[in-house]
C-alpha cells in the first residue's frame, strides 16, 4: 500500500511540473519594453534652447556646431569633472547640404 501511495504522489507531483510551465508566458515574470524604456537614457529629448556642441569636456574647447531649440538630442553619457561640473556626451542630428547626420559633442549642464 505504501508503493502505491508514494506513486501516486510522484505521479501528481510530475503532472503539476509539466502543466504550470505552460500556464506562464515565454520569458517568465519579465518587465515588458515599454516599462523598460520609461528610464532609459538614450531616449530623445528636445532641446529646449539653443546651445554650441562641444570637441571635449572644457568650455575653451572647439564649437562642432550650433544645435537650434527643438532639435531632438540623445544623450549618451553624463559626466562630472573635477571642478563639480556637469557635462553630458550627446548625440545631434545635424544638417549639412540638404544631407542629415549624426553629431556627438559635449554640453555643460552646470
Amino acid at each position: 500500500m505504501n508503493l502505491i501511495g508514494t506513486f501516486i504522489v510522484w505521479t501528481w507531483l510530475l503532472g503539476i511540473a509539466l502543466v504550470v510551465p505552460t500556464a506562464l508566458p515565454a520569458g517568465g515574470a519579465q518587465k515588458s519594453n515599454i516599462q523598460h524604456r520609461k528610464n532609459n537614457m538614450s531616449s530623445p529629448i528636445i532641446a529646449l534652447k539653443e546651445f554650441n556642441l562641444l570637441s571635449s569636456t572644457s568650455n575653451n574647447s572647439s564649437i562642432l556646431t550650433r544645435v537650434k531649440a527643438g532639435t531632438p538630442v540623445n544623450i549618451i553619457k553624463a559626466w562630472e569633472n573635477n571642478d563639480r561640473e556637469q557635462w553630458l556626451l550627446v548625440n545631434v542630428l545635424s544638417e549639412d547640404s540638404n544631407q542629415f547626420f549624426y553629431k556627438k559633442g559635449w554640453v555643460n549642464i552646470s
